[in-house]
């Protein structure tokens, strides 16, 4: 765990599963929501009923693929700490601030590494 302390470890766990949770639900909630996955579709007849649907159903994916990408990291972070490599940097492997992961609990560099992506991107 790289000297992180235990109580900051397990607040970040059980956050991690809390938030994990959530965006599960969330994820779920938007593919019940998609208007193009509605039995109804083939009944509407309204003028721009098409475009409304193509256009919610576009935001739907967007939002899905988003929350998806959040639980891939989520859970990423909660493996880490399964197996003990929470709080190690990606990329230079040294240890992320714990500043920094109590503020991003999912984060995967250190903010150096971090922000010499950003400058790249």
């Amino acid at each position: 765990m790289l000297n992180f302390p235990k109580k900051h470890l397990d607040f970040l766990h059980k956050y991690l599963q809390r938030q994990k949770k959530e965006v599960d639900q969330s994820l779920k909630e938007i593919e019940e929501d998609d208007p193009a996955k509605s039995p109804a579709l083939a009944e509407s007849s309204e003028p721009g009923t098409d475009s409304y649907i193509a256009d919610t159903h576009t935001k739907s994916e967007v939002l899905k693929s988003q929350l998806a990408k959040m639980s891939s990291i989520i859970k990423i972070a909660l493996a880490k700490i399964k197996i003990g490599t929470y709080g190690k940097c990606d990329n230079c492997g040294k240890p992320i601030e714990t500043e920094r992961l109590l503020a991003m609990p999912a984060a995967q560099c250190c903010l150096p590494c971090s922000q010499k992506k950003t400058k790249k991107n």
